[in-house]
């Protein structure tokens, strides 16, 4: 499959997805429409064969994919929020559960990094995520992408900051439910 066909059909993907997450226009009643009064006149109006739900055609039920990315914004929340006080332990006990094993090599690495600990401990900073607009960036039947945008406000002993970042997420199925596999800002790519 060429580049433009793969991005082709991922676009696809996404628009069917995007489609179905909104998924209130189904539910809006629907004006009934005027039908002939001859049977026969009634039987050629039906479709010949309907076409298969959206849904049908994607790798994961709309719920699943909700699921995927509920959990990609409890991550990056729970990525983004720190405390001078909490110890690189405490926070990664809390991405443990919902990352993938092969991520937590690299969670541990940054969790500990020494000029950064330092940093925020002489500053007595710490930092509270908010995560919001969740988007499908990519969507294939062995993971999913989602880009979550976070809002983080960062207290120190020099008063209060404010900064958003945009985060893409990757997941991979466990079982029924996901595992975060990758994390990158959303410029660096991850798709």
């Amino acid at each position: 499959m060429t580049d433009r066909t793969a991005r082709g059909c991922r676009a696809a993907a996404f628009l069917a997805v995007a489609g179905l997450l909104c998924g209130g226009c189904a539910l809006l009643p629907r004006a009934p429409a005027s039908q002939p009064a001859d049977p026969a006149a009634r039987a050629a109006l039906r479709p010949a064969a309907a076409a298969p739900p959206l849904a049908s055609i994607l790798p994961f039920p709309p719920a699943r994919l909700q699921a995927a990315a509920a959990l990609a914004a409890r991550f990056t929340t729970a990525w983004d929020t720190w405390s001078w006080r909490q110890s690189p332990a405490t926070w990664l006990a809390i991405l443990r559960p919902m990352a993938a094993s092969s991520l937590y090599p690299a969670l541990a690495q940054a969790a500990s990094t020494p000029a950064l600990l330092a940093q925020r401990t002489a500053a007595r900073q710490t930092a509270a995520a908010t995560a919001s607009a969740p988007q499908i960036r990519d969507l294939t039947p062995g993971s999913v992408t989602i880009t979550i945008t976070i809002r983080q406000v960062i207290t120190a002993t020099s008063g209060t900051s404010q900064s958003t970042a945009s985060y893409a997420i990757t997941l991979t199925p466990n079982g029924g439910g996901w595992y975060v596999w990758d994390i990158e800002p959303a410029t660096a790519g991850n798709s």
